[in-house]
């Protein structure tokens, strides 16, 4: 009866153990990075067929306001008291619905007396680069209006398939307030930008 108890026992054991083994085998081989990781059914292969192409993608069309939101942390990261002063396409694109893969954002450092650029493309900030300023330009301190409603009044009044040259919101001195100028091959298109 003892030797069934000990053959007993050790059996388990050597059950637990290989269950063990088998358990940690499995699960590293579908851990993310191992070779045979399953990464969903329908994830590209590459030509080896080893490892499944998997990239995240931002939202690669974005408003202004939704770019400023990324450029915005960056320029406040390159000084404390950065303002906007200007806006533009770092792209050519400019849908009707105001959006736009590429975005520039130009910001003015009081304490610095420098300029800022940082842009904004398919969803990521870059690395902003700072410009002299040859004069202190105006900077918008509070909200602007947002790109989705300077591309409603835009195409309100103007083909969707227009052809668009530049989107920019700046100071003008002319008005002496910020305004979005969109340009195309008949002319411009300009409204306020201030809120």
């Amino acid at each position: 009866m003892e030797y069934n108890k000990k053959t007993f026992s050790i059996a388990i054991t050597l059950i637990l153990l290989v269950g063990i083994a088998i358990g940690y085998i499995i699960g590293s081989s579908s851990a993310p990075g191992s070779k045979n990781a399953n990464i969903g059914s329908n994830a590209p292969r590459q030509k080896n067929g080893d490892l499944p192409l998997q990239r995240e993608y931002a939202q690669n069309f974005l408003s202004a306001e939704e770019a400023f939101a990324l450029a915005d942390q960056n320029a406040l990261s390159w000084s404390k008291d950065s303002y906007i002063s200007e806006i533009s396409l770092f792209s050519k694109e400019f849908t009707g619905e105001g959006k736009s893969t590429g975005w520039k954002f130009v910001y003015y450092s009081k304490t610095k007396d420098k300029l800022y650029e940082v842009a904004v493309k398919d969803g990521e900030s870059r690395e902003g680069e700072e410009k002299e300023a040859s004069k202190a330009p105006q900077t918008l301190k509070g909200p602007f209006v947002d790109s989705p409603i300077v591309a409603k009044t835009f195409f309100s009044n103007n083909p969707q398939n227009t052809e668009i040259t530049s989107v920019r919101m700046y100071f003008d001195e002319g008005t002496k307030k910020f305004i979005w100028t969109i340009s195309f091959p008949k002319g411009n298109h300009t409204i306020d930008a201030e809120i």
